[in-house]
């Protein structure tokens, strides 16, 4: 079943009652106007037979009683030809009448208007000379019902031709006033289809222009969610490719080197040799899936922040990797201001943990690590500053991404993931903190956490 349109509805519906209130308005007039004239007609009526009945009372004195039925004889000719009917009468009998016997006396003193032999006639009847008749007066007012249906005939003319004028004007005039909601039910059909580029026309300061703002806003909005999760699903993609690489390299490694030992008969050094092989490769993948698992620890849990000495942290962390830099050939210091840190310890020392790695692997032999906390601006600092390779401009902008390397070869032969720094970026942002960082190529790095708390050096 097809539906009607919500302009074809509300074109018929407001036709509609314009009309019958047209309509009943012009029928309305035309009686008030009919009633007015038998109003009027009434009032000329009782005039002239007041004045019939004072002219025959002035005429009846001066002529006595012997004339009096000429006297009414010729009252009767004479108005008659005015379509004016006279009737004398006493109450022994009428003295004189021109009005047929078929036609209604009213009694003396009222008016009646009825319909007598087809026609229309209005009676009155009072005392004349001092109560001795009754005159009867008769006037036919066909004519009222004539004026009227020519007035019906007229006013239903013009009922018809404003009703005609009126259904054109209505209907171009509300398709006008119609045309924005189209366009937006245009703009509707588009989205339905799975076109959210669509934008409706804002033209105007209607309720219409508002809706189309409204409309627009949407579009807007799922355009940015659909680009968001387009985004989100492409670095999904992207996450699970290199993913997948990253876990085959090792697992590669590892069924290999035990192949090779099932394979061959190794002496005790061989031996040793592949297994530790094995160890490497396996406690790389343990790397991975820790990472991976810290990462979503972190999107799905809130942590819990405490307060502890920067300075404390950074000599821990420097303890740790003071032997393995030795081992390097690098240099690693720490200088810090006894600043107060409200986090969670154990994931600000995993990111700096992680960003003093990254720093040694960048460096070669005779290169200098610094890791260092203060107050720069009001705001908490903790930093780690290298000497090494540096990185572009390029670079800068996607470490953060994960699986995402500067140098691929030499992160896969030390051990590296591509996730460290990606998890680094979600443990800042779980403390509403700023990790950032500035590099030039063949100058070093500087990674910076800066925390969102103010605070003095001193707790």
């Amino acid at each position: 079943m097809k539906r009607k349109r919500f302009f074809e509805r509300s074109y018929f519906i407001t036709l509609v009652l314009f009309l019958a209130f047209f309509n009943i308005g012009i029928l309305a007039l035309a009686t008030y106007t009919h009633a007015n004239s038998v109003e009027a007609a009434k009032q000329v009526c009782i005039s002239e037979q007041f004045a019939i009945m004072e002219a025959f009372e002035r005429d009846y004195s001066d002529g006595g009683e012997t004339d009096g039925y000429f006297l009414m004889l010729s009252y009767g000719t004479h108005y008659e030809d005015k379509g004016i009917l006279l009737r004398f009468s006493n109450e022994k009998k009428t003295a004189y009448s021109n009005i047929p016997d078929t036609y209604p006396i009213p009694e003396k003193g009222q008016m009646i208007i009825q319909n007598t032999d087809g026609k229309k006639h209005i009676f009155i009847s009072d005392t004349v000379c001092g109560g001795k008749y009754v005159l009867t007066y008769a006037k036919d007012i066909s004519y009222l019902d004539e004026q009227l249906k020519s007035l019906a005939i007229v006013f239903g003319g013009v009922s018809v031709l404003a009703s005609v004028i009126l259904a054109f004007c209505l209907y171009f005039v509300q398709r006008k006033l119609y045309a924005p909601l189209k366009k937006l039910q245009d703009a509707t059909n588009a989205v339905s289809r799975g076109d959210f580029t669509v934008q409706a026309d804002e033209t105007g300061n209607d309720e219409f222009a508002s809706l189309a703002g409204d409309f627009n806003s949407m579009t807007n909005r799922i355009n940015e969610q659909m680009s968001k999760l387009k985004n989100v699903a492409e670095e999904k993609q992207r996450m699970l490719d290199n993913l997948g690489h990253e876990m085959r390299t090792p697992l590669t490694s590892i069924y290999g080197y035990a192949e090779y030992a099932f394979r061959n008969k190794l002496d005790e050094e061989k031996h040793l040799q592949t297994m530790l092989n094995i160890m490497d490769e396996s406690k790389r993948l343990k790397r991975v899936g820790d990472i991976l698992l810290e990462g979503a620890y972190l999107r799905e849990n809130k942590i819990e922040k405490n307060v502890f000495s920067a300075a404390k942290l950074l000599e821990h962390i420097h303890r740790i990797f003071i032997m393995r830099a030795a081992d390097k050939g690098v240099k690693i210091t720490y200088r810090c201001e006894d600043i107060y840190v409200t986090a969670d310890k154990s994931l600000i020392e995993i990111l700096v943990s992680n960003l003093t790695e990254n720093a040694l692997r960048a460096c070669k032999e005779g290169g200098e690590i610094e890791l260092g906390a203060g107050i720069v601006d009001g705001a908490k600092i903790i930093y780690v500053k290298d000497n090494g390779i540096g990185m572009t401009e390029e670079q800068l902008t996607r470490i953060t991404e994960p699986f995402y390397r500067t140098d691929k070869a030499r992160s896969r032969r030390d051990g590296g993931t591509g996730l460290g720094l990606a998890l680094c970026k979600t443990i800042a942002d779980s403390h509403e903190a700023e990790l950032y960082f500035k590099s030039a190529l063949g100058e070093g790095t500087t990674a910076y956490l800066r925390f969102a708390d103010k605070g003095e050096s001193e707790k």
